[in-house]
């Protein structure tokens, strides 16, 4: 009976990652390190990002890894509750609550660390993934058994395992589950204290206040119509001629920071205290005279005439220049010395 080499192990006890000789193929090799990039870059991703949304979407990458070396390594029931319990149910019930709720806070505009931050920050991950190279090559790792205790990777032993020996961990596990959707529903559909406001709400409340104080209900003139600048805290004119304060945001006029009519125009600015420039209002304007109106007649329009010889039909005067076709008269002069 021919004995079995042993420098090869039995094909049964190994994981699928690795070759009879326990040594891991080019197939195996390029599918770890494209699931290992990924899974390093998904995490990355989630210690750098600024919004839960973006975080949550990256460890459900991490997850989606791990659970393809799970199946590479002969464990495939350890894969499927990785997708299903965690990736399916655990973070997307993660990312439903986050995308329910809302993200509280306003992102920032520009980064908050500078250029000395950052580069200590790189510096640190270049010196950490040069230790843990350092760790790895001069660690010397065993021969690789394969799972020779295949029978304890059964769903019914890890049903045992995770129901008998940790079973308060699952039910707390539930139990913050439940608490996280119950939460989240409460948090959605809470009593509204006051009344949804709508257009017509809005409208309402115009119409009321400018019947209690006198508020325009309409919108405010537009900032920047003086000639001399466009900026937003120089001041409307209104239809009297006069500059709208209220057209300056809120904030610029609270701050001192809106520009009075002699800071935009100084040259107008003077004609307005010499007088020479008054209000619209207090102009005095003439009536309009148009028909159906009082006051006086309407300016009558004169239609200039035609000239006489138009009238006559001179061929000399033709606009059009029909008659140029025919010869004209030669003077008496010439017709002696033609002959």
């Amino acid at each position: 009976m021919a004995t079995a080499r042993p420098d090869l192990l039995s094909t049964q006890t190994l994981p699928a990652a690795l070759t009879a000789t326990g040594t891991m193929g080019t197939g195996e090799t390029v599918l770890f390190a494209v699931v290992a990039l990924l899974c390093v870059a998904c995490a990355i991703g989630l210690l750098v990002s600024r919004r839960a949304v973006t975080a949550a979407v990256n460890m459900i990458g991490v997850m989606i890894g791990l659970a393809i070396l799970y199946m590479a390594n002969e464990a495939p029931f350890l894969g499927v509750v990785q997708v299903v319990v965690y990736t399916g149910a655990v973070m997307t019930l993660v990312l439903f609550v986050v995308m329910l709720v809302g993200v509280g806070g306003d992102e920032p505009v520009v980064g908050t660390g500078g250029r000395v931050g950052r580069a200590a920050m790189v510096a640190a991950a270049l010196g950490f993934a040069l230790l843990v190279g350092a760790v790895v090559a001069r660690t010397v790792f065993p021969t690789p058994r394969g799972l020779v205790d295949s029978a304890a990777a059964t769903p019914g032993y890890l049903a045992v395992v995770l129901f008998g020996e940790h079973v308060v961990t699952m039910e707390l596990t539930g139990l913050l589950l439940i608490v996280a959707a119950t939460g989240a529903l409460t948090l959605t559909h809470r009593e509204r204290i006051r009344a949804k406001i709508t257009q017509r709400s809005l409208m309402l409340d115009r119409m009321k206040a400018y019947k209690n104080t006198g508020a325009h209900p309409g919108q405010k003139t537009m900032t920047g119509v003086y000639a001399a600048t466009n900026a937003a805290a120089a001041p409307a004119l209104g239809a009297d001629g006069e500059a709208v304060e209220e057209a300056v945001p809120r904030v610029l006029r609270v701050r001192g920071q809106a520009l009075d009519l002699a800071e935009v125009s100084p040259e107008l600015a003077a004609a307005q205290r010499s007088g020479e420039i008054t209000g619209r209002m207090d102009a005095s304007v003439g009536q309009s005279g148009m028909a159906s109106m009082p006051g006086a007649a309407a300016p009558a329009v004169v239609q200039p005439l035609a000239a006489p010889a138009l009238e006559a039909g001179t061929p000399q005067d033709d606009p059009v220049g029909t008659a140029q076709d025919e010869p004209a008269a030669l003077p008496t002069d010439a017709k002696e010395e033609s002959k």
